[in-house]
């Protein structure tokens, strides 16, 4: 049901696109009343520029919308953000309205951080399909957050770059064929590379590759793993073949930039072609280029022989209000606006991805605001996903950095394929029967 609704909602609003065409804060949440009965919210996102830019804007037009609230903003990159709201969640001095990213719910939910926004009169929650609230925004029983877009996993490839440098892009990728293509690329520039990818990219590849292979979570509800030693063989002899092959940039050199991608220098140089990431990290991928370079979007990459496509669609990223916030009504009003005005949805675009408001994706769509690139990216997730969704423990911390740490040890040479499996299903058995153990 929750694929079909986006699937048919998603495909009118999309058609019609296609054919028109840092400030920190210091202080608890809310931080109270000025003279004369002005309201102060804090409100805190990360992003690129782009977002930055345009959030801001908004800010600005609310203030024609409700005169009395003043909204202070506090944004950043993507690096150290996440640190940074558990600090200040756990400290009460966070900000009224947080952005948030799914992966961190199951952690951030184990305390009452958040308001129910569904006891919050000043949202509106009909434009939102409720299997998709209920799958990501729904938290011990709690709607705690909302999606602020729909965001889908697609390969984003600088077309430009891509023709110039003898690499196909009208072709569906699977994980022969983007080696064979990766090597030989390096094989005729060694300063080239097919693949841009950071260990969280390396990360999201090694768990598609399982999910195809297997056709189930790499780690299942019940606290144990969904694949066998010999699929983290396979996974992982993937990953090292392509890391000695060229394929991808070496680790050490990407994860400089981990968090901060548009900025590393072979992809702002055009010297790689094309990058596996969510769709609203589009727009900063692309500012980075002159305006005739055209970027196009694809089909991640997927098994020919695939149980499953592992296709991922999920929200672009999640809005809370703080359970701390000393004025929710307020924080709930502007965060109804946010979301669901027409002015907002025209200023905002598709800075996080197309809107999860139906309301809002139509208002930007009229205003010319969603982007075809990304507009295909989700049109083509939902059209391919099957269903298969990141559950909590998949994405628990603990577990991903065991999963990180096996990675790299493989990536740098420091484990052989077989070395990386063993440790990481010994590692992993180990952590689950402690996360189960505190249930």
């Amino acid at each position: 049901m929750r694929k079909q609704w986006w699937t048919g909602s998603l495909a009118v609003v999309m058609s019609a696109a296609l054919i028109a065409g840092c400030s920190g804060g210091n202080g608890t949440a809310g931080s109270g009343e000025d003279n004369g009965g002005q309201v102060t919210l804090r409100f805190s996102w990360w992003g690129g520029d782009g977002r930055h830019q345009q959030t801001l804007e908004a800010i600005e037009a609310y203030k024609q919308v409700a005169p009395n609230v003043r909204i202070e903003p506090e944004y950043q990159g993507f690096d150290g953000y996440e640190q940074k709201v558990k600090t200040q969640l756990a400290s009460s001095t966070s900000a009224d309205i947080m952005q948030l990213d799914v992966p961190w719910m199951e952690d951030l939910t184990q305390s009452d951080f958040f308001l129910d926004l569904s006891d919050q009169s000043e949202l509106s929650l009909d434009e939102f399909d409720a299997d998709f609230l209920t799958n990501f925004s729904t938290y011990n029983d709690k709607l705690v957050a909302l999606p602020s877009g729909v965001n889908a996993y697609a390969l984003v490839i600088n077309k430009t770059a891509a023709d110039a440098l003898g690499v196909p892009t009208d072709i569906e990728w699977d994980w022969e064929t983007i080696y064979e293509e990766g090597k030989k690329l390096h094989e005729r520039d060694s300063s080239k590379h097919l693949l841009l990818a950071d260990h969280g990219v390396l990360m999201q590849d090694f768990n598609k590759f399982l999910m195809q292979r297997t056709g189930e979570q790499w780690v299942q509800e019940d606290y144990t793993l969904g694949f066998t030693q010999e699929d983290a063989v396979a996974a992982l002899t993937w990953l090292d073949e392509a890391m000695r092959a060229g394929v991808y940039q070496p680790l050490g050199e990407a994860d400089l930039f981990y968090g901060k991608t548009e900025q590393n220098p072979k992809w702002i140089n055009q010297e790689i072609a094309m990058i596996s990431a969510m769709s609203s990290t589009l727009l900063p991928l692309r500012s980075v280029f002159p305006e005739d370079v055209e970027v196009i979007t694809a089909l991640p990459v997927i098994a020919k022989d695939a149980k499953d496509t592992a296709v991922q669609v999920r929200p672009s990223q999640l809005y809370a209000i703080s359970a701390k916030s000393q004025h929710p009504e307020e924080a709930a009003a502007f965060l109804n606006w946010l979301l669901h005005d027409a002015e907002a949805a025209a200023i905002l675009g598709d800075v996080r991805s197309v809107p999860a408001s139906s309301a809002a994706q139509q208002a930007a769509v009229d205003a010319g605001k969603i982007d075809p690139a990304i507009a295909r990216a989700v049109e083509m997730g939902l059209a391919n996903a099957t269903g298969l969704l990141d559950n909590a423990l998949s994405t628990n911390s603990e577990v991903t950095s065991i999963l990180q740490d096996s990675i790299e040890k493989v990536a740098f040479g420091r484990a052989t394929p077989e070395q990386g499996a063993t440790e990481l299903i010994a590692a992993l058995e180990r952590k689950l029967s402690d996360l189960q153990a505190r249930q």
